[in-house]
């Protein structure tokens, strides 16, 4: 048997699946074909996760813009550094400069199992 991307995919899937965590497939998702980011969902996240900070909605898309930004030009650096804003976080300088920075992050580890 020919181990592929596709039984990759789904042993991933599976394993996922198995700890708790829905999939949804990329066909199901409501978004241009062309547009990896799902930007509504993300809004949606960054104003509920900070809205005790009082995350503003210009904030909330200068973060939408910092990820779209990257280069396809070395798809392997841009990757590299979209990787470490998911993974590790980054730092929002806010609008008002008199309001503490807010350290981003884009996935909520806390509720994680």
């Amino acid at each position: 048997m020919k181990f592929t991307e596709d039984r990759l995919e789904q042993a991933i899937i599976e394993l996922l699946g198995a700890e708790g965590y829905p999939h949804v497939s990329g066909q199901d998702i409501s978004r241009e074909p062309t547009e990896v980011l799902i930007k509504e969902d993300l809004r949606s996240f960054l104003a509920q996760q900070y809205a005790g900070d009082n995350i503003t909605t210009g904030e909330i898309d200068s973060i939408i813009r910092k990820l779209e930004v990257y280069s396809s030009s070395d798809l392997y650096e841009s990757n590299k550094a979209i990787m470490k804003m998911v993974s590790d976080g980054f730092l929002l300088k806010r609008e008002d400069r008199s309001r503490k920075d807010l350290y981003i992050q884009l996935i909520d580890y806390k509720d994680l199992p």
